[in-house]
């Protein structure tokens, strides 16, 4: 019999190449998206997929196709995906995301929030997989990389938030999307899986792969603390981000994760992906 799985946030990188992962592995899969993207519903029904277009908290128009399938995987936002599953039975499998700031910025209001929308799911499901990603890159609609590879294109300076010397561990999409895809299946472990890439490297030697990538050669400036308060005065940066420029950010260990669903693209093969999907165009985008 063939399983199926209702995709939440299909629509975006990481929940296509979920969706792409599903299909890949023989599942029925419905890909849910707020908004058109042609191209990617072009993707998705090339590949097998049933499109449906849903907003979450806006009435139950999503939940009668979605409670026919035998697993939900919600690439959302947590305080949103906490709410739409309030009514939805126990007896399914569910994916959720979070993010590994959870565990390496526990004292930060937003993760704070993020923490208790995870108690609150667990508390009421036991068949669930809470899925903590680092930071995440490998397309264009992943504005963060986006943007640090357009400007490593176009100016002669890339500004570095911090002394570069704290530890980053981004994390592939298509990984992501493949993790997703295993951890659906009902003989998947529950728990929470914080999920890094395979290289950790220090901000400093991030921001030079960036400038690798794009084959320019750029002067990376590190910005002292007194020039991170003036970014977060003028609005450019959260107190948040302010305060987390010299922690390292790598995926802080949970439960196991199965080896088989550890990611394992490289950073270097993944940013070279990332600005190859970008296509060339200002402001990147194939979609």
């Amino acid at each position: 019999m063939t399983r199926s799985a209702f995709v939440v946030g299909a629509g975006g990188a990481v929940g296509e190449a979920t969706a792409l992962a599903l299909l890949a592995d023989g599942w029925r899969v419905v890909a849910s998206m707020r908004t058109k993207r042609e191209k990617v519903e072009e993707r998705l029904g090339a590949a097998g997929a049933t499109i449906a277009y849903s907003t979450l908290g806006a009435g139950e128009d999503w939940r009668g196709e979605a409670l026919e399938c035998d697993a939900l995987v919600f690439v959302t936002n947590l305080n949103l995906t906490r709410i739409a599953l309030e009514g939805v039975p126990h007896d399914r499998r569910i994916v959720v995301f979070s993010s590994n700031n959870v565990a390496a910025d526990a004292d930060a209001p937003s993760y704070r929030a993020l923490a208790e929308h995870e108690a609150a799911l667990w508390a009421r499901f036991s068949n669930l997989a809470i899925v903590r990603p680092t930071l995440i890159y490998g397309d264009p609609r992943l504005v963060t990389i986006t943007r640090l590879l357009r400007m490593a294109q176009t100016y002669p300076v890339l500004p570095l938030p911090g002394s570069g010397k704290a530890r980053v561990q981004p994390v592939f999409h298509g990984d992501l999307g493949r993790l997703a895809a295993g951890l659906t299946n009902i003989d998947a472990p529950s728990g929470v899986f914080a999920v890094g890439g395979p290289d950790v490297v220090t901000m400093r030697a991030f921001y030079q792969m960036i400038a690798a990538c794009v084959g320019r050669s750029r002067l990376i400036v590190p910005m002292p603390g007194f020039a991170l308060k003036l970014a977060q005065a003028a609005g450019v940066a959260s107190e948040e981000q302010v305060k987390r420029a010299e922690r390292d950010r790598v995926a802080v260990a949970q439960d196991d994760l199965p080896e088989a669903l550890s990611p394992r693209t490289s950073l270097r093969e993944g940013l070279a992906l990332h600005f190859s999907a970008m296509g060339g165009l200002p402001g990147g985008g194939r979609l």
